[in-house]
């Protein structure tokens, strides 16, 4: 790593995903660094819910009001990462996307900001959030730097 270490955290807002924001901490902090916490909307990056299913079209408006619920409530849980990182000392942006598939969203925020280090978090078992290996290993391939899987514990069922 470089002096001072950027890592691009890619978070999915779960309570495991702080392990992963811990450990960026500790790799960006020590050298005076920077986390850049980065999610997409929906969880797992899938691409945005802003078009209501079939089911919903007749109101719309009602879609909107849980669209923009949902997005206010994933922002909260970002910025309380944020701040989970900024009370420990180290210096930290969040960016929460709605639009388009997780992949291209990190890689964008990789190539706007001098990245050292993408960190992607993995959960042990299946769940709403689990991320593909296949889009982690086309992340890996187009990254301007190393990207490192991150073993999660399992996201337990709500």
């Amino acid at each position: 790593m470089n002096p001072m270490s950027t890592v691009l955290t890619v978070t999915d807002l779960t309570a495991a995903s702080y392990q992963l924001v811990g450990l960026a901490a500790s790799i960006a902090g020590p050298s005076d660094g920077q986390v850049i916490l980065v999610s997409t909307y929906g969880g797992g990056g899938t691409s945005r819910r802003s078009e209501p299913p079939f089911a919903e079209r007749a109101n719309p408006e009602w879609w909107r009001q849980q669209l923009e619920a949902r997005l206010r409530q994933e922002g909260q849980l970002l910025e309380r990462q944020r701040q989970w990182c900024a009370d420990r000392g180290v210096r930290c942006r969040a960016e929460l996307y709605e639009d388009g598939r997780w992949p291209e969203l990190v890689l964008q925020s990789a190539q706007r900001s001098p990245v050292d280090l993408i960190l992607v978090g993995m959960h042990q078992m299946s769940s709403p959030y689990q991320i593909s290996p296949d889009e982690v290993r086309r992340l890996a391939e187009a990254a301007p730097c190393p990207v490192s899987m991150v073993r999660l514990p399992a996201v337990s069922a709500v």
